[in-house]
């Protein structure tokens, strides 16, 4: 609604209405039974003149009241029309006492003169009182309520004669003014409404002159044309129903008139029923698909009234599908009549239709005399007529109306096999021309952006597809608008001028501007399709993503459209993004929709998105399938990882209440995983501390933590050595597991197999951006700082991970990194837990040859691991250890080319590189192999870049200066937005604030992007310096030497040491296997790079080894300590 005020508007207007339509209805039965009844006129005869009389105001009037309408306030009409009615009504009941019947029929055509008045004002001033967009479900309400009265308002009179004033007309007649009261009170709460002073209308006595003058102006809109006329003959089938269903009674059941009205509150209910249920299924636009159904379930109503066996039962039933036909019928039509006509003409078209649709009601009128008293048809054979004449008027809705009935049949199919959600519908403008710009997942994205939208939409779709034997009638009839690159200009040309015709013309249409279903999953290029169609034009462009659907049947997720049968029903939310100006280019638009994944993973919090919960389901559904495994013989199934889990649990719980969050010092074994899962299903935050790092570091990530209680294990604590402050009070994991009764482990075994797994940790209060862990950044450039990471980053970033490398239940996994890195907290240790599939630890990465044997006896199939790590495992593995491998995913470090060939020259599969950081859960881009299926080949290799963007995080690129946002190709500051970025640092919030802003986390890094998406790193932006006022890589002058001494692993490092002149000087580090300084400056005296990027020849300084942390980073933070200190020394010694 506009405002409050107008919501509060509208729902008087509607106590108005229903008041008045009830007295309308209640003071003409109360006519009728008087003079039927009471002074005993003949029944047939009564029904049909008082029916007459009903409607001849509505043919006088209609038109003067139209004219009013657009002239003045139409609230100010509605408030003296029932001043009028409140009048009437006194005076009705001064009729009664005097029993005069001329007085009774003359006050009844003065009670419709008033609502002959009254109804173009009633719905003119709707559009008034709300949004465009709220047409539909205000006149769902307004019809309902309206029909539902007209029903009433026939029942309560026999109702309050026969139960409450035992046969006394006076009591009704007072019953009468006391509604009328209450409809007077309601309308002095409408909002005053301005006048629209139209004068183009003239009173005048030829008013029928003027009456199909303006229908017949309207036959160059053929849908409001066609409108008007529908919505005559509703009224004219709905009054014949009316007088018919009174006659039934009596012929059928021996009933008198007044208990024939009790047949009418079935049809009062499905009236109230199926008007609120379209205004449900419209939303915010006007469903016309509903129309010929609403006509098919009105002629199957009325031929079962006519032809079948009559019984109680089966005229109840028919009479209630009368009424929710009635509903679904009626409401499109109104709201379209309101939404179509233009405001000055709205008065003059609203009577217009009040004209035509009394006619209906006159021709009822007429229609039920010859047919019962001339022509002697029983109620049953009117039925059958009436139910004929119905099945022409849906014939005529299907033939004028085809592509709206299939389109809504579609919605409601696509709905069977998809579970629809959709997000920013406000975006989509209610009328007029829009583009939408949507990525393509599935052969059936058309039909999902249908079954969220009740606008007709016109798609422009690759002609292949367009070609289908099987979709292309349904696509014809969408009017869908196939296009090809490989069609001549001419006709590509054709095609783009259809599209904007159709823009011009009104319609929504929709590109996938990707051209192509997606191979991969990944987003893919857009192409200059959408510059083309809105060159020139003001159409807003509104960017849509499919989420969800990548992974169905009818998405190359398996390779080919329907490799499998389906196996579940889709679960797929569309989101809607904010309109972008018609200028916007593809670039931008592809952006807008990539920004929008994100809305599809932020749809699916719940207190069910969360790790354990995850965790328990999957468990439960692969109870006796493998799940973990180390090399020290350790092997469990999931049920036995889920009841060890919760045994577990109590113990930790006991020790640790009143805490948390719960260290953990265990390397990445079964024990270390179980540790963790047991302290997220008491609804603790688990520490994985790392143990490599320095002891103020250590401790100091206990003390930012408020960490208590450290869980470890003997073995470990013994293999470090010292090297690590082990606290002295540290709790043994295997003191715990011998501390586990009998009892326990058996309840943990029924709660396992039984408990609700929202009972099985606590979801009451549970917050999917409640932290699941603190992970401590690795300190490669600075101090380390507590990474909140929530659930619903560690499963976004599983689910998106998932979608790209298509995770298979028969996948066994690699787990090697360490469980305080934050690649091993989510990639080896939630993902295969969640997902449902098998992992195997080993706890020291670099052990090449024993990880070798570890992949080759467990036929593994995936490897997540750093270049540091590949390079022992090139050195120590044979050459069929890695033949089960399917994929091998590295990061934390740039992977050298030379490095990739080396490995796969060796062991027959290429590793990949990915890109994240420990605030980004960690994953946010990732390179795959090529996709070629069915005729399209996917790029999903970049060497060189560190990837694509996995689904749902989108990447951009800004000046480290002014924060103005690049292009395609153009170095800058890589920022990244998505689920997977982190809640912020702990306890730091200047920190958090200097690194996140609206979302969006700046990495450090600066980048490039190119046309297809892939992010190409040059170096950490602490990796600059400004020498001379000039920002300078370190990267470019590292890569340099180690091309020079085609070097694989790294033994020269780039970095920089302060200088009084310049600000800062280059400095080479490198180690005895990189040569002799010599060398190193001549490769750089020989390079192509500029002066300034050159180091110093004494810059060169020989170190014993590059440092490097425990996730295998170098530790750049040590190295330029180094630097800085032999530089000084350096100095002092001159």
């Amino acid at each position: 609604m506009k405002a409050r005020d107008s919501q509060h508007s509208f729902a008087w207007l509607n106590a108005t209405q229903f008041f008045g339509a009830l007295n309308d209805n209640v003071f003409k039965l109360l006519v009728i039974f008087y003079l039927v009844d009471h002074l005993g006129l003949d029944q047939k005869s009564t029904i049909g003149l008082a029916a007459m009389v009903f409607v001849v105001p509505f043919l006088l009037f209609s038109h003067a009241a139209g004219i009013l309408a657009d002239r003045y306030s139409k609230q100010r009409i509605v408030f003296y029309s029932k001043c009028a009615e409140t009048g009437l009504m006194v005076l009705g009941l001064v009729a009664i006492l005097l029993a005069s019947p001329v007085m009774l029929y003359a006050l009844l055509f003065l009670m419709c003169t008033q609502s002959a008045f009254f109804g173009p004002s009633k719905f003119g001033i709707i559009p008034e009182l709300v949004k465009l967009e709220e047409l539909s479900k205000a006149n769902s309400f307004l019809v309902g309520l309206t029909y539902l009265a007209i029903i009433a308002g026939t029942f309560v009179p026999s109702l309050f004669l026969a139960l409450v004033f035992r046969g006394s007309y006076l009591g009704l007649a007072g019953v009468c003014i006391v509604i009328s009261a209450l409809g007077l009170a309601s309308s002095t709460r409408i909002e005053r409404t301005a006048a629209v002073g139209s004068t183009k209308q003239k009173f005048t006595p030829f008013f029928v002159v003027d009456m199909f003058k303006t229908l017949f102006s309207l036959r160059k809109d053929r849908y409001l044309f066609a409108t008007l006329l529908s919505v005559a003959y509703f009224l004219f089938l709905g009054a014949f129903i009316q007088q018919n269903l009174l006659l039934i009674g009596t012929e059928e059941f021996g009933w008198d008139t007044t208990t024939s009205g009790y047949l009418f509150p079935m049809a009062a209910v499905g009236i109230a029923l199926g008007a609120l249920a379209c205004g449900k299924l419209s939303g915010r636009c006007i469903e016309f698909g509903l129309v010929p159904i609403g006509a098919v379930g009105l002629t199957t109503a009325c031929l079962l009234l006519g032809l079948q066996q009559t019984s109680l039962p089966s005229v109840i039933g028919a009479v209630f599908l009368i009424g929710l036909s009635a509903g679904i019928f009626i409401v499109p039509l109104q709201s379209f009549v309101q939404q179509r006509s233009p405001r000055e003409r709205l008065g003059e078209i609203l009577a217009c239709m009040n004209f035509l649709n009394f006619l209906g009601v006159a021709l009822a009128a007429v229609m039920f005399l010859v047919l019962t008293k001339n022509l002697g048809f029983t109620a049953k054979g009117c039925f059958t007529i009436n139910g004929v004449m119905t099945a022409l008027l849906a014939l005529g809705t299907f033939i004028i109306l085809p592509d709206f009935i299939v389109r809504f049949t579609v919605l409601v199919f696509t709905r069977i096999i998809y579970r629809v959600r959709s997000s920013g519908l406000e975006n989509i403008p209610v009328t007029g021309g829009a583009l939408l710009a949507s990525n393509h997942v599935t052969w059936s994205d058309a039909l999902l952006l249908s079954a969220t939208q009740q606008r007709r939409i016109r798609f422009v779709m690759e002609r292949s597809m367009y070609r289908n034997r099987w979709l292309n009638p349904l696509f014809r009839l969408m009017q869908a608008i196939p296009i090809s690159a490989n069609d001549p200009p001419h006709v590509l040309e054709e095609a783009l001028q259809t599209a904007r015709q159709a823009l011009d013309d009104g319609y929504l249409v929709c590109t996938f501007p990707e051209q192509w279903l997606t191979r991969n999953g990944n987003l893919q290029p857009f192409k200059p399709g959408i510059e083309h169609i809105m060159k020139d034009s003001d159409y807003p462009i509104i960017p849509i993503y499919i989420g969800g659907a990548w992974g169905s049947v009818l998405s190359h997720y398996y390779g080919r459209i329907l490799a499998r049968l389906p196996s579940r029903r889709c679960h797929v939310h569309v989101a809607y993004g904010a309109p972008l100006p018609a200028a916007t280019s593809s670039h931008a638009a592809r952006q807008a929709v990539s920004e929008l994944a994100m809305d599809y993973f932020d749809a699916k919090k719940d207190r069910t998105r969360a790790l354990p919960y995850q965790f328990i389901k999957t468990a439960r559904r692969r109870f006796t399938k493998p799940a973990l495994a180390d090399t020290t013989g350790k092997n469990l199934t999931f049920g036995k990882t889920l009841v060890a889990a919760i045994a577990l649990s109590h113990e930790i719980k006991r020790i640790t209440e009143g805490q948390e969050m719960v260290g953990v010092l265990l390397p990445a074994t079964v024990g270390g995983a179980l540790a963790n899962v047991a302290i997220t299903l008491i609804g603790k935050v688990p520490v994985n501390l790392n143990f490599t790092a320095s002891p103020d570091a250590f401790n100091s990530s206990i003390q930012q933590c408020g960490i208590k209680t450290v869980i470890t294990a003997r073995p470990f604590v013994e293999k470090i050595g010292g090297k690590c402050p082990v606290p002295d009070d540290a709790v043994f994991l295997e003191d715990m597991a011998k501390g586990i009764a009998h009892g326990t482990k058996i309840r943990a075994l029924l709660k396992a197999l039984f408990l609700p797994a929202t009972m099985l940790y606590p979801s009451r209060n549970f917050s999917p951006d409640a932290p699941a862990t603190i992970i401590f950044s690795s300190g490669s450039t600075g101090d380390p700082k507590g990474v909140m990471l929530s659930h619903h980053n560690i499963l976004s970033n599983t689910e998106a991970l998932g979608m790209i490398i298509r995770f298979e239940k028969t996948d066994r996994l690699c787990s090697i990194l360490p469980l305080f890195h934050s690649f091993g907290f989510t990639a080896t240790l939630w993902g295969p837990l969640t997902v449902g599939f098998f992992s195997c630890f080993h706890p020291n990465p670099v052990e090449g040859a024993a990880i070798a044997e570890m992949v080759r006896k467990n036929r593994l199939t995936l490897l997540f691991a750093t270049p540091t790590f590949l390079l022992t495992y090139l050195a120590k593995a044979k050459q069929d250890d890695f033949i089960s491998l399917r994929l091998i995913m590295t990061g934390a470090e740039k992977l050298k080319k030379k490095l990739a060939d080396r490995f796969e020259e060796r062991f027959g599969i290429r590793p990949m590189e990915g890109y994240g950081a420990t605030e980004l859960s960690p994953v946010t881009s990732l390179n795959l192999p090529d996709a070629d299926v069915a005729g399209f080949r996917q790029t999903g290799l970049r060497e060189g870049s560190v990837g694509h963007p996995i689904p749902g995080v989108t990447a951009k690129l800004v000046h480290p200066d002014s924060g103005e946002e690049l292009g395609e190709n153009e170095a800058g500051l890589l920022l990244i937005k998505g689920p997977n970025v982190m809640q912020g640092y702990l306890g730091l919030p200047e920190k958090t604030a200097e690194v996140l802003n609206d979302g969006w986390y700046a990495t450090g890094d600066i980048a490039r992007i190119d046309s297809d998406g892939f992010i190409h790193l040059v170096d950490r932006l602490m990796r600059y310096s400004k020498i001379g006022g000039e920002m300078v890589p370190h990267l470019a002058s590292e890569e340099v030497l180690m091309q020079g001494l085609e070097a694989v692993n790294q033994i020269v490092f780039v970095t920089a040491a302060p200088d009084e002149r310049k600000g800062e000087q280059l400095v080479v580090l490198y180690t005895a296997e990189a040569g002799d300084a010599a060398m190193l400056q001549a490769f750089m005296k020989h390079s192509t790079l500029p002066n300034l990027w050159h180091p110093r020849k004494d810059n060169y300084f020989q170190i014993e080894e590059m440092p490097a942390l425990g996730s295998g980073k170098l530790d750049m933070k040590q190295l330029k300590t180094m630097a800085a200190e032999l530089v000084a020394t350096k100095g002092s010694a001159k």
